[in-house]
């Protein structure tokens, strides 16, 4: 499975009160505040004769602040991968997927035309039978934000992952996002991956969401892929719990 794949597995919400897209919000959970975000997502990815297909079943981002401008991260994805092979499926497996644990610090708030920006880095263990600390992956990235107007906002993120096979590969996310309303938003984002010598991969994403609360919001989001053969379609459901009251 490539980068890109992985990175839409983490899906993650642009702010305290909701919105749950691919980029990486540039500001922290406040203090003892529980974010829950549960999400499916189904993928086709196609090279000639072969197909992979992918289904998160669904997956699980923990977010928890410490304080406020500091929260620890746990990704815990669920999957069901089929490969195809000139239409017989010829692999099929139901899996849990690499761990992803890290953090994420504030790094300063925006002013002017200085981006609100975030640290954020995790490790991605790997959960085969044959863990050893040299498989260990690694996630860092810087993640922005400026608030356009009082309903349009630009947040994107930039950085670089070794997975637990030792690939490397850099990558970009920028999302536009609209707030309708109170209740309702809407984004457009492109991401991609890339190394030193060219860009592997770049793809459009599409979506919006509804807030039932200040403590619950509903999110689908549709890609597709600009210079290769990718598809996805998912959704997203986020809680916000304050444990303080609990």
């Amino acid at each position: 499975m490539t980068r890109i794949l992985m990175v839409l597995t983490v899906f993650c919400s642009v702010n305290y009160k909701s919105f749950s897209q691919t980029v990486e919000p540039s500001t922290a959970v406040t203090k003892n505040t529980l974010q829950i975000e549960i999400e499916s997502l189904y993928a086709v990815q196609k090279e000639n004769n072969v197909k992979l297909t992918s289904w998160s079943i669904p997956s699980a981002l923990f977010r928890f602040g410490l304080f406020d401008g500091a929260e620890i991260q746990v990704n815990t994805p669920i999957i069901k991968e089929e490969l195809w092979e000139n239409d017989h499926l010829v692999h099929s497996l139901n899996k849990f997927d690499d761990i992803q644990v890290g953090f994420s610090i504030n790094l300063w708030k925006e002013k002017n035309i200085l981006p609100e920006t975030s640290l954020m880095i995790r490790a991605i263990l790997p959960t085969d039978s044959e863990f050893k600390i040299s498989k260990l992956g690694k996630i860092c990235s810087i993640n922005f934000s400026n608030s356009i107007t009082e309903k349009w906002s630009l947040n994107y993120n930039l950085g670089y992952a070794i997975e637990t096979d030792n690939t490397k590969a850099g990558f970009y996310i920028a999302n536009l996002s609209y707030n309708f309303s109170d209740k309702i938003h809407f984004f457009a984002e492109n991401f991609g991956d890339f190394n030193n010598s060219k860009l592997i991969s770049y793809n459009l994403n599409i979506g919006g969401g509804y807030n039932f609360s200040d403590n619950c919001a509903f999110d689908v989001s549709i890609a597709n892929g600009i210079n290769h053969n990718l598809f996805y379609v998912g959704g997203i459901l986020t809680f916000i719990i304050d444990t303080k009251k609990h």
